[in-house]
């Protein structure tokens, strides 16, 4: 194995365990490997709102991608690079969902906040990520939704999301997550390989020299362009027959066992 200089760390489903916490044991790893000279990145689908509250614990994560790849910060230097859908084609997407599939509930990220035209029902913020305590996303009218340029599309209980690939996929990255779920759309050129790459050009680190921990569809990019992918026991089988490693559940600290074993 070549020498691991970074480490990319997804959180849901990886780093945090199903109860959305970072256990100690995963905490000191990172740490470990930071202390040694390793860059910790972290890149998750959820917006900086959502993931800052669980790695402000961790002042070693420089680099920062949010959004699926479509927001990218960095600390020490303060600069972030930023991708949006174009706002006609956010408007394009939000009528072709509506006559396909009324029933799905469309939300919008923008600037770090999150709107929709519809209100969320108790019964379906978990499949939105939504904890009891979280704020909901703001019901705003269709006006002010058809004035943005988002950078992300998230669509519950929408079936034909292939379509939306079919129809859309020379502008956008669809990916549905969480068993099907849950569809995420975002610019055509927003990916966590594509923002990771930008990140490790950054740093200047090659890819072999990267190992990226992830469970799901969306880090499917990462696992290719990466030299030691390892996937988590709960990870989809799409992304177990691409790893190198398959890990411990998050439950079971996969994060540090994996770390423990080919790193430290």
């Amino acid at each position: 194995m070549s020498k691991i200089q970074a480490i990319v760390l997804d959180l849901d489903g990886t780093l945090l365990s199903s109860d959305k916490t970072i256990s100690l044991r995963n905490y000191q790893a990172a740490k470990k490997c930071y202390d040694s000279g390793i860059h910790i990145i972290v890149a998750t689908a959820r917006p900086p709102r959502s993931a800052n509250q669980f790695v402000k614990n961790f002042p070693f994560v420089d680099y920062m991608v949010y959004y699926n790849g479509a927001l990218v910060t960095c600390e020490s230097k303060k600069t972030k690079r930023h991708i949006s859908i174009p706002m006609e084609i956010s408007q394009q997407i939000n009528k072709f969902i509506e006559l396909r599939v009324p029933q799905s509930i469309i939300s919008y990220e923008f600037n770090d906040s999150w709107y929709t035209c519809r209100p969320v029902p108790d019964s379906q913020c978990a499949q939105f990520g939504i904890r009891p305590n979280d704020p909901k996303p703001q019901v705003v009218d269709k006006d002010f939704i058809s004035s943005l340029s988002p950078t992300k599309i998230l669509v519950l209980g929408c079936s034909t999301w292939k379509d939306i690939i079919e129809q859309f996929g020379d502008y956008v990255n669809v990916i549905a997550t969480d068993g099907g779920v849950l569809v995420q759309i975002m610019q055509k050129s927003a990916s966590k390989e594509e923002a990771v790459q930008w990140v490790l050009n950054d740093i200047g680190v090659n890819s072999e020299n990267v190992m990226v921990f992830g469970d799901d569809f969306n880090d499917l990019g990462l696992f290719q362009m990466c030299g030691f992918p390892i996937a988590m026991e709960n990870a989809i089988i799409e992304l177990k027959n691409c790893a190198a490693h398959v890990t411990d559940s998050n439950d079971n600290d996969g994060v540090a066992v994996a770390i423990e074993g080919f790193v430290m």
